[in-house]
């Protein structure tokens, strides 16, 4: 039987401090920074006005197919634009960090992913909108990440809650590959993290196991130590533990999913055991996560 963790109430001092720094879609509450400083002052004049545009397309944008019952999914993005090919064409830096809400009101990461090459065209006072069925260079790639983190952040709540959301992030990938733009493939290479490979794994019922780690993350373990930090760690071992044999058993190769969970959540885990006095759960997370190897060495000796 599924598990789903209630829909939670965030506090009145949690609201008001949150509405005086972002906005609200129909699903999500996002911050949105522009930043024109790597372009000559007279290139900004023609962009001067994409940190509105955005703001406004997410502001009235819906994703979901039904109602949004849960809480808003809390999104951050970073635009750096770094130049300007043509009257119409830009090239920037896109960062987006989403997370998921605990019962106490606090945000923990799900997902940490920038875009160094992102090309796109923007003309002012441009309409934009969601079309599940053609690709657009500034909007498409955005609804790619707030759908992903829509389908993180609803895999934190019921076990493969996501996978609608996963669905039509990978069909923006596809629309991406018929036009041939930078960046998306019809087929995911396992051995290059990519936008595909991070949704068909998300689609994939080899990695149902892993996705339902991951609510357990979420559910059993985070939510555990907010109530006994002792008892709470011993359960986050174990889930932690079961990843490990869920990639022995599993994942032959490079996994993009496995990849992108670590990204977001090294620094969280190892912080939650800073000083944990069981050595081979350290190991584990060498096996699990060897790019931050050491960031878990320097935790397992910090007492």
């Amino acid at each position: 039987m599924f598990k789903i963790r209630q829909t939670l109430v965030i506090s009145c001092m949690y609201c008001a401090l949150t509405f005086l720094s972002t906005l609200h879609a129909q699903e999500i509450q996002f911050q949105v920074n522009v930043d024109l400083n790597n372009i000559p002052f007279d290139s900004r004049i023609d962009i001067q006005n994409l940190k509105s545009d955005i703001i406004n397309y997410l502001s009235t944008q819906k994703y979901a197919d039904q109602d949004w019952e849960k809480p808003k999914v809390p999104v951050d993005i970073g635009i750096t634009v770094t130049g300007k090919a043509s009257n119409n064409t830009y090239s920037a830096i896109l960062t987006v960090l989403s997370y998921t809400l605990l019962e106490n009101g606090a945000k923990s990461v799900l997902m940490k992913s920038i875009e160094k090459n992102w090309s796109f065209e923007y003309a002012p006072g441009a309409a934009l909108s969601y079309q599940n069925n053609r690709f657009n260079s500034l909007s498409s790639p955005i609804d790619y990440y707030m759908l992903t983190a829509m389908g993180l952040f609803l895999d934190t709540y019921g076990e493969l809650e996501g996978t609608p959301y996963y669905e039509k992030a990978k069909l923006i990938c596809r629309n991406g590959a018929a036009v041939n733009v930078n960046g998306y493939t019809m087929t995911p290479d396992p051995s290059v993290p990519s936008k595909i490979g991070l949704v068909t794994e998300l689609t994939d019922m080899l990695f149902e196991d892993f996705r339902k780690l991951i609510f357990s993350y979420h559910f059993d373990g985070l939510e555990a130590i907010e109530k006994d930090k002792v008892s709470g760690k011993k359960v986050m071992a174990n889930i932690i533990t079961s990843m490990k044999t869920f990639k022995q058993k599993k994942v032959t190769m490079r996994s993009t999913l496995l990849d992108y969970f670590f990204n977001a959540k090294f620094m969280e885990i190892a912080d939650i055991f800073k000083g944990y006095d069981d050595p081979d759960l350290f190991t584990i997370l060498g096996i699990l996560d060897p790019a931050n190897n050491s960031i878990y060495q320097k935790a397992q000796d910090d007492r």
